[in-house]
Formats: C-alpha cells, structure tokens, sequence
C-alpha cells in the first residue's frame, strides 16, 4: 500500500507552552485539541492540520538536538486569505495577541500584499492575498492563472 505525503501535524519547539497556548488560542483563536500544562500544546491550525507547540526542551528525547539561536528559524507559517484587508486585520490581531511586526501589511511586486509577525518564540507568520492563490472543494491548490 503506498500513501500520499499528507502534512497533518507542524511542531514548534517553544520556550514557553503557557505563553504559546495564550497566543495561539485566546489571541489567535485557534481552536485548543489538547493541553498538557508546561508540556505540549495541540491547535487545529486548519482541516486535518495540528499545530503543536512543544516545549523545546523536551524535543531532544524525539527529535535530537534542537534549539533557538540568535536568528530566527529559517521558516514560515503561511496563512492565505481570499481578501487584502484580511491582511491587515490579522496582522493587527497578532500584534494585539503579543507578535512583533517583522513587516507591515503591503503590497508586493508580485501583484498581491503581505505581512509578517513573529510570535513569542521568533517563528514567522506570513499573511499573504495572493490572487493567483485558489483551493478547490477537494482540497487540490492552485498557483498562478487559471
């Protein structure tokens, strides 16, 4: 049997689950699966996807070493609207939630707007209106025209 590579869970390594929890869910709004205090929170970040944020210290016992540096990690998290002005309302919803501004919402030379925050542990959040940008009823996503 083989089966398709489905992405159904992100784990972010973060200092603080409290912290983490707080943003995500009573300033995001993320929807809480389950909580373990101090360990391991799990959010539905869209359908079929969790995000889990795991305190980094533990992660070494799974995942080897890890941790932060001085820089941020070399990712994003994506969120797609069908709007511009949702945008600005999520950024100003981060910001509000406790995220620093990486760059305001503008936009882009390729033709949609953007903005970036960092959440409490530096990890970027993109929001994006690409207009090129389009998911169909089963799921299947396009890039670009047509």
């Amino acid at each position: 049997m083989t089966t398709r590579p489905d992405l159904s869970a992100v784990t972010l390594g973060v200092r603080d689950v409290e912290a983490s929890r707080a943003f995500y869910v009573d300033g995001l709004g993320f929807r809480e699966v389950l909580h373990l205090p101090g360990d391991i929170c799990f959010v539905q970040a869209g359908p079929g996807l969790l995000l889990a944020l795991w305190n980094v210290g533990q992660m070494p016992s799974e995942y080897g070493d890890v941790a932060h540096g001085s820089a941020a990690p070399p990712m994003s998290l994506g969120h797609n609207v069908e709007r511009p002005e949702q945008v600005e309302q999520l950024y100003a919803a981060a910001i509000a939630a406790g995220a620093t501004s990486v760059t305001t919402p503008a936009v882009r030379e390729w033709g949609g707007s953007s903005a970036c925050v960092a959440d409490p542990d530096g990890f970027r959040w993109d929001f994006v209106h690409n207009p090129g940008f389009r998911v169909d009823a089963d799921g299947t996503v396009h890039l670009g025209a047509g």
